[in-house]
């Protein structure tokens, strides 16, 4: 299981197995069955390069940790638990969460800013502790068999295990399938279940039984307290270059991935600025599709020039897709969404092959500030809900003025189209053995929220959980550790805490960055009226180069073909093929099923 995983920690690894034969918890050989408890890592070193900082770890001889990930604020947290009589012996974090777990109990995982999943063996109670970040950027994986319960951080781990059996969960698939959208809570494995985000739970030591997940983190507690948008934009500025500056703590090279948005032009323009001055220029890592209605390279220049800095470019293409495929598969665990998330994986490889171990990453700004164009028209539908007409007509008259966004204007038939293709799509593609759930029925849950259940909702079920699931593999997949600054739980406090009409002005989303950081953005970063989302040419793919590859794959007997019929996929792509790829949610679809086919076939999938 450990050893599955090496990309994960190329640079080290340890394992220890433990035993209590009545006198006490002890090590002992793993050889034959003498042992109760056994622990493995892989070592990925960023803080305390030292074998000091090597897992698994022991404290106090009461408490053992395998954990991956960071915890930012070890700093202060150390200083607090010394002037209370702990002494340490590393410079690692991993030493600060055993302390803190002597100290305080589980109730120390509100303390953390970062982000793990962590197994604490408590010798002294004889139970394991398991716990995930608040936002599950890190994952956990818990399976339970006869006489048995293993913990792993990818899927397949619990391969090595003889009694673990690949079996489908065939509602988490039909919604992949179907909508693009998982439920975080879920695996596409049956046996194979996700500790919940922002929660801990214990398992007995002594019947294997686990206890229910308990939450420490609730933001749904945060008041709505700011209504001023300078003030927003103050806040949030202030916040935001604390974040990168506990993100930046690292005893091994820092880079960012730079997408040209305004959330990572954010993080490198303010990371640049809070490097040492002696430090050689800040590695940043773009994807570029040069010729390309997506690609972004004129945005990322504009920052580039601003901040200086010493850039690497990559442009992924169809026959490195074809080539990379069932790496990239394995390496995912699961079926992914789309080819952007194929140069995420390409970003990663070059982050990599330049040295770079840490990169920070502006991923989360879309979701803690609602910055998606649905979410500004969800807002916009909440004024008209509320007799708010005045102010609705605001947004749209502002937005064709000087200073407003009229992007704004022309995203209503965008809106319009993507909201039919989700709820009546052109081509139905049916599926025999997979019980589907009504179309649209995702979309109606998100409109029957309100306004702050409907935030909470978009940061930790709708989109984040996937992107960050995908970006964890991605970059672990070449021992790079990807950070989010913008996912500290203090600053998406803040942001809870902004009353929705600060978040929107004009026509521009995201209002509190934009004002907040203008004195320091390039004006073409800060008053960039779109952002595409990291898009790749998936029309020009599919409809191209790949072409080929599908139509051979229509006619050839696959596993897919037991779940889904192959003539309305055979639709599908001949209606793509004749509108030269132009409806997106179709591509996205077609896409789906293909991967969810070589899936299948990789992993050994069974019904």
């Amino acid at each position: 299981m450990r050893d599955e995983v090496a990309y994960r920690g190329p640079d080290g690894k340890g394992s220890v197995f433990l035993d209590n034969g009545g006198s006490g918890w002890a090590e002992v050989s793993h050889s034959g069955s003498g042992w109760q408890v056994g622990l493995g890592h892989r070592r990925l070193s960023i803080l305390d390069l030292s074998s000091a900082g090597h897992q698994p770890m022991a404290y106090r001889d009461k408490f053992w940790i395998v954990y991956n990930g960071e915890i930012y604020n070890f700093l202060e947290l150390r200083r607090a638990l010394e002037e209370v009589g702990h002494r340490f012996h590393s410079s690692s974090d991993t030493e600060v969460i055993l302390a803190a777990y002597a100290e305080w109990g589980p109730a120390c995982f509100a303390r953390f800013r970062g982000m793990w999943g962590l197994v604490i063996i408590d010798c002294h109670r004889n139970e394991a502790i398991l716990c995930r970040d608040r936002l599950g950027i890190k994952p956990l994986y818990l399976w339970q068999g006869p006489g048995m319960v293993a913990v792993a951080s990818e899927i397949k781990e619990f391969f090595a295990i003889p009694a673990f059996k690949a079996r489908l969960e065939p509602a988490v698939s039909a919604e992949y399938i179907q909508t693009g959208y998982e439920d975080p809570t879920q695996s596409f494995f049956r046996d194979a279940h996700p500790i919940e985000a922002g929660s801990w739970l214990r398992i007995s030591l002594g019947t294997l039984q686990p206890s229910g997940a308990e939450s420490y983190w609730h933001p749904e507690r945060v008041q709505v307290s700011v209504t001023d948008a300078e003030e927003a934009g103050r806040a949030f500025a202030s916040k935001l270059q604390e974040c990168v500056k506990i993100h930046l703590r690292s005893d091994v090279p820092v880079g960012c991935a730079l997408s040209g948005g305004l959330d990572s032009s954010a993080v490198a323009t303010m990371t640049n600025l809070m490097r040492a001055s002696d430090e050689s220029l800040l590695h940043t890592f773009t994807v570029t599709f040069p010729g390309h209605r997506s690609d972004e390279r004129e945005y990322v220049d504009a920052v580039l020039a601003h901040i200086g800095a010493s850039p690497h470019f990559v442009t992924p293409t169809p026959e490195g897709f074809l080539e990379d495929f069932d790496r990239f598969l394995w390496i995912q665990d699961e079926p992914v969404g789309g080819f952007s998330q194929y140069a995420g994986y390409s970003l990663a490889r070059l982050t990599r092959q330049a040295g770079v171990p840490v990169s920070l990453n502006g991923q989360g700004g879309d979701e803690i500030l609602s910055g998606y164009w649905q979410t500004y028209f969800l807002h916009l539908r909440d004024l008209w809900r509320g007799g708010r007409v005045l102010e609705l007509m605001s947004h749209f008259a502002g937005s064709l003025l000087g200073n407003g966004n009229p992007t704004l204007v022309r995203q209503i038939p965008v809106m319009l189209r993507r909201y039919r293709a989700r709820v009546k799509p052109p081509m139905e593609v049916r599926f025999p053995s997979l019980t589907m759930k009504k179309r649209g029925e995702v979309l109606r849950n998100v409109l029957a929220l309100s306004p702050l259940a409907r935030r909470l909702h978009e940061i930790r079920f709708m989109f984040l959980p996937q992107l960050l699931k995908w970006d964890d593999r991605n970059f672990m997949g070449f021992s790079v550790e990807s950070r989010y600054p913008f996912l500290d739980h203090e600053l998406i406090e803040l942001c809870l805490s902004f009353d929705p009409q600060v978040l929107y002005h004009h026509g521009w989303v995201k209002y509190p960055l934009r004002t907040g950081l203008r004195n320091m953005l390039p004006p073409s970063i800060a008053q960039r009226p779109s952002k595409f989302g990291f898009e790749t040419p998936e029309d020009q793919w599919l409809t191209g180069l790949l072409r080929p590859k599908l139509e051979k794959w229509l006619k050839s007997t696959r596993p897919v073909w037991e779940h889904v019929e192959r003539q309305s996929v055979q639709r599908l792509a001949t209606d793509i093929w004749r509108l030269h790829g132009k409806r997106d949610e179709q591509c996205k679809e077609l896409f789906r099923i293909f991967v969810f086919d070589r899936w299948l076939d990789i992993f050994g999938v069974q019904s």
